[in-house]
């Protein structure tokens, strides 16, 4: 059972908020753009629980209007299937929460099935009774729906209740697609919450601040508690009198007992403080040691670590002790799924809700993880979780991620969601190519595009596509000279290492509907054809097409620059002393490529500005024409063609 869609109302910054997760969703976007939010939710959802509840939980503070929390489920394990099978929609499961503010700092959850059944009333099996089939009898003739003649199916005898449902059974198997369906939303259903508790998918919440300390210990109602009591439980008989014997043998050594094995040196304490007693007043003092019960000895368990160095988890670094805890939980949810559904425990499915995973973890651990999420979510679990790493995204999973946003709307902010479906991609490139592309060929595609500086890109409002590390070093250092701090203003800029992957950069970052701009060579000079033919090909994609590449010109426009040529091409025109900025480089710097040559002069000339002189009479003039370009970019529309517009 994993989840296709997630829908909430009114809860907190999620005024009305739909979104549909992979098997692994990550949540990335601002501070305060609602991913807290969203886990939050899940765990309202999952746990059904008011003290998970207070009149701020309400969209705007406001708890006149619900909260309702709906999810569908997919994928349902033939165990989850037996348990939900009166609600089921076909192959999905639509469940939710309502909460309602009943009175002030009072709450009700209502739990809520949506499911969709037949139109005619006399194919309803859960409102099949003996007065309804007395009263449909009675009108036998008018039984029927599109064509089809129910009352023939019936006999010609008046059928009992458990007749009637079989009958109406075998009707809808044979007519599904024939007869008219509709949703019905039901409350508390009977026998439903008891399903819910007993058949949900385990859920995990493993917030960005937890207490290793708290994990650790072995409480009645904790995970790791859970787990050590549940081999206490499993230990036999036989394995316990045998453990009680070893106790009692300990025991006689350190107590007073008939056999006399007792401890000389207790012994020997014990008798002089008798004697010394004696002098005082009559009295037999005896030392008894208090021996502990199998189920102290278990709740006295530590989880120990050895790296190197052997201490208890709460001595190791934060990265040890957050991955520990999501090994305790992992555990724990496997238990789960045996104490619920015993021998069908493999069908139970986890869903893990990870706030900032990579917290405490250098690259090569926030890797490894990323590895261990993929393994876990490839199974029955799924994974949600938020992140503010550029290691924890993927490109060429571009479907597995969720960017949050939020805006004021009258007296609040509401956050949304922004999603880039696989669907969107293929449909794109069916309709600008004629290309019957498919999931695992763009996947392999976008695999090549993948780093993390590229994933920067989706933590970003802006984003800067450009061929190559030239531009990348150079145009942030002359964007500097001229008042414009690109980190400052959370821009990023991403080379595509040239420019055969501009246009898979270029339509997911459009598709995630975040402002992109495009910088790259014309290469009308280039004796390349494939460089030509993608010059061409880009210009296309902006909506600028071009029919012989004798007719590129430099220009700049409001979504992207292209050089007639290239770079250096340009600066040689537009620099007066770009030889000898060239030459200084080289002297300085001794054998270099293009990149360093370029950020040497982009140097140079910011020095010279910051010097005093006019940064117009300094910098070349097309690149201050495409910094002034990206400063005014904004979203203007999705360049994502469907096919037939």
């Amino acid at each position: 059972m994993k989840i296709q869609k997630i829908e909430t109302k009114n809860y907190r910054s999620l005024h009305n908020l739909t979104i549909y997760p992979e098997d692994i969703l990550a949540l990335v976007g601002r501070n305060n753009s609602g991913k807290s939010n969203l886990i939050k939710a899940l765990e309202l959802f999952f746990e059904g629980s008011i003290r998970l509840i207070n009149d701020e939980c309400f969209y705007n503070h406001k708890p006149e209007e619900p909260i309702e929390i709906l999810i569908t489920f997919e994928q349902l394990s033939d165990w989850e299937r037996e348990q939900f099978e009166p609600w089921m929609d076909e192959d999905k499961l639509v469940v939710g929460r309502e909460i309602v503010c009943s009175s002030a700092d009072s709450y009700i959850i209502n739990n809520l099935a949506i499911t969709k059944v037949p139109e005619p009333e006399w194919l309803r099996e859960d409102i099949i009774s003996g007065e309804k089939i007395t009263d449909w009898w009675s009108n036998k003739d008018e039984l029927k729906i599109n064509g089809l003649d129910f009352g023939v199916e019936l006999g010609t005898t008046k059928p009992t209740v458990v007749k009637w449902k079989e009958v109406v059974k075998k009707f809808l198997d044979e007519h599904r697609n024939e007869i008219p369906w509709k949703k019905e939303r039901r409350e508390n259903p009977k026998g439903y919450p008891g399903v819910l508790k007993g058949a949900l998918p385990e859920f995990i919440h493993i917030p960005a601040v937890r207490d290793i300390s708290e994990e650790a210990k072995v409480g009645k109602t904790n995970p790791f508690g859970q787990l050590i009591n549940s081999v206490l439980v499993k230990i036999s008989g036989e394995q316990k009198d045998a453990i009680s014997k070893q106790l009692k043998e300990i025991e006689k050594r350190l107590n007073r007992s008939e056999e006399g094995e007792r401890i000389t040196e207790i012994k020997n304490i014990e008798a002089r403080l008798n004697k010394l007693m004696f002098e005082l007043m009559d009295c037999d003092i005896e030392i008894e040691m208090a021996m502990p019960q199998l189920r102290e000895v278990f709740g006295a368990a530590k989880i120990y670590a050895d790296d190197g160095t052997r201490t208890t988890i709460e001595g190791k670094g934060h990265g040890m002790q957050r991955s520990m805890i999501f090994t305790i939980l992992r555990a724990y949810a496997e238990l789960a799924h045996v104490q619920k559904a015993g021998e069908k425990a493999e069908e139970r499915t986890t869903i893990f809700a990870i706030e900032e995973p990579e917290l405490y973890l250098h690259p090569q651990s926030q890797r490894t993880l990323m590895s261990v999420f993929r393994e876990i979510a490839s199974g029955s679990d799924q994974i949600i979780y938020s992140t503010q790493s550029s290691l924890f995204i993927d490109i060429s999973h571009f479907e597995q991620i969720c960017i949050m946003r939020r805006e004021k709307k009258e007296e609040s902010y509401e956050s949304y969601p922004t999603q880039l479906l696989m669907s969107a991609i293929v449909e794109d490139l069916k309709s600008r190519k004629g290309v019957d592309a498919t999931e695992e060929g763009i996947r392999e595609q976008y695999s090549h595009v993948f780093n993390p500086m590229i994933n920067e890109g989706f933590f970003a409002d802006k984003v800067v596509i450009v061929e190559g590390p030239s531009e990348q070093y150079a145009l942030p250092i002359y964007a500097d000279a001229l008042g414009y701090d690109l980190d400052r203003n959370n821009i990023s800029v991403v080379h595509s290492d040239g420019k055969g992957q501009m246009d898979r950069l270029l339509r997911v970052f459009d598709g995630f509907k975040i402002p992109t701009y495009l910088w790259f060579d014309g290469d009308k000079n280039n004796e390349e054809k494939a460089d030509r033919d993608k010059t061409l090909e880009l210009l296309e994609l902006l909506g600028e097409p071009i029919e012989k590449i004798e007719d590129v010109k430099t220009k700049v426009s409001d979504r992207y620059a292209i050089l007639e040529y290239d770079l250096e091409e340009t600066l040689k025109d537009e620099l007066v002393d770009y030889e000898d900025l060239v030459q200084e480089a080289v002297k300085t710097l001794g054998p270099i490529g293009k990149p360093l040559k370029g950020r040497f002069i982009a140097n140079r000339l910011k020095r010279r500005v910051d010097d005093g002189e006019s940064s117009g009479g300094v910098l070349p003039k097309t690149i201050i024409k495409i910094v002034k370009k990206i400063q005014e970019l904004s979203y203007s529309g999705s360049i994502l063609q469907k096919v037939g517009k």
